[in-house]
């Protein structure tokens, strides 16, 4: 059963608990057999196999033995890779807790550091006029490079709020001509925003203006650049807005794709109540793709926005709007808040003509069950119920109730459980006093 006795013995040893140490020690080369041995009988299996653990390795060693069978010279070994060698971080700035009030050394580096960056914008903020030009010379070379960077921005947003006004004004001639660089990065733009605010009222303020202006059509849909547009329009009030509808003008469709040229769209619409003949330029774009708007993710809030506030023949329009596709707008995630919003800021009449459309017996089952069986469209119906007018909730309450029928469909689906429990509430509270 055992090849060798020795492993008859180590095992039977294992068994009865009386194993010898020195016997484990025994080496694996002796159950070979003798080189002699393997060169006299050429067809004796060898025992002792090399492991390769992956394709690559088990390659280089077969191509090693053809080299060496070849030239009888062994292949030169390749020198180490110097990209695996330890990394130093001698050269790194490393700042140490006790050292990060001082302003010795390099302080641009240390406006990069969290903890550098709080400590330098506590020593301008408090510090004398001494500090405060010290500070301020060592940082002058490196404004650009804060203004771009995730902690050095906050500090030279503070040199620009707690400086001198010797100070703002250089920090001003330095970071103007990166005004268009500044506006389009994530930091920068913070920078750029409180640059313009500084300059507001005064002569440089129209110099950064002039630098920013040709390039509104792309920062108002840019995610950083918007912020900058904005700025500007709370800066400038009237004189804004027609700059603002000369960006945005015959480029509706391309900003309302996202959130950023939506915001600027609304902000434009509402300023721009001082100039109606541009306000109305500016609409008449948007209605012809307010069918598309109303369903998107951004465009949504625009159309929501006119049903508030804007021209009287918009509200008409976009509710007309509405009325025709009432039921994909109300099964819609984005749809639907527009249908809400139209019920909120309605009259009567408009609520009236909802209420028919509700229970049209045109097509089965009608659509206030459809809709209450809907994710989204249950939402319609609930705030149909909770802003109708009273008689208006009277009369679709009483025509639900008495039909068992769209009661039990109601009741059956998951959603249409919360309308079912509005209708219960109202009847439990007695509020139409039946």
């Amino acid at each position: 059963m055992f090849q060798y006795p020795e492993e008859k013995d180590m095992i039977g040893d294992l068994l009865n608990d009386s194993f010898e140490a020195d016997k484990t020690k025994k080496s694996y080369a002796n159950n070979r057999p003798p080189a002699l041995e393997i060169k006299q009988n050429q067809k004796a299996q060898q025992i002792y196999q090399s492991k390769v653990y992956s394709p690559q390795v088990q390659h280089k060693a077969n191509q090693y033995d053809l080299d060496l069978r070849l030239t009888k010279v062994p292949v030169q070994q390749s020198a180490p890779n110097s990209a695996l060698k330890t990394k130093s971080y001698e050269c790194m700035t490393q700042f140490i807790p006790e050292e990060e009030t001082s302003l010795d050394g390099d302080l641009i580096s240390k406006c990069k550091d969290q903890n550098g960056a709080r400590s330098i914008q506590k020593q301008f903020q408090e510090g004398p006029i001494t500090i405060k030009d010290l500070i301020f010379s060592k940082l002058e070379k490196g404004f650009v490079s804060l203004s771009k960077d995730v902690f050095g921005n906050y500090v030279i947003q503070n040199l620009l709020e707690n400086g001198t006004q010797l100070q703002q004004q250089k920090m001003l001639v330095i970071l103007q001509p990166h005004t268009q660089q500044l506006a389009f990065h994530q930091y920068g733009c913070r920078v750029l925003q409180k640059l313009l605010q500084n300059a507001h009222q005064t002569a440089e303020f129209q110099v950064l203006f002039d630098s920013i202006k040709g390039k509104v059509r792309d920062l108002v849909i840019d995610q950083h650049g918007n912020h900058v547009v904005q700025k500007l329009i709370q800066l400038m009030d009237r004189d804004v807005s027609l700059w603002v509808l000369d960006g945005i003008e015959g480029q509706i469709s391309k900003l309302v794709t996202n959130s950023f040229g939506c915001r600027i769209i609304q902000k434009a619409i509402q300023i721009s109540n001082n100039h109606p003949e541009r306000q109305m330029r500016v609409l008449q774009e948007i209605m012809k793709i307010s069918q598309e708007l109303c369903t998107s993710q951004y465009g949504n809030y625009i159309i929501q926005q006119l049903l508030k506030d804007g021209p009287v023949i918009i509200q008409i329009e976009i509710q007309q709007i509405i009325m025709d596709k009432i039921e994909e707008y109300s099964l819609n995630k984005f749809g639907s808040n527009v249908v809400d919003c139209a019920i909120k800021c309605s009259d009567n009449k408009f609520k009236l003509k909802i209420m028919e459309l509700l229970l049209s017996q045109k097509n089965h089952p009608v659509l206030f069950v459809r809709l209450s069986k809907n994710a989204y469209g249950n939402y319609v119906v609930q705030n149909f119920l909770k802003f109708a007018d009273s008689e208006i909730q009277k009369e679709l309450y009483l025509k639900i109730t008495n039909n068992q029928q769209l009661l039990h469909e109601i009741q059956q689906s998951q959603f249409g459980q919360y309308v079912y429990q509005m209708l219960t509430q109202k009847l439990e509270l007695e509020t139409f006093k039946l």
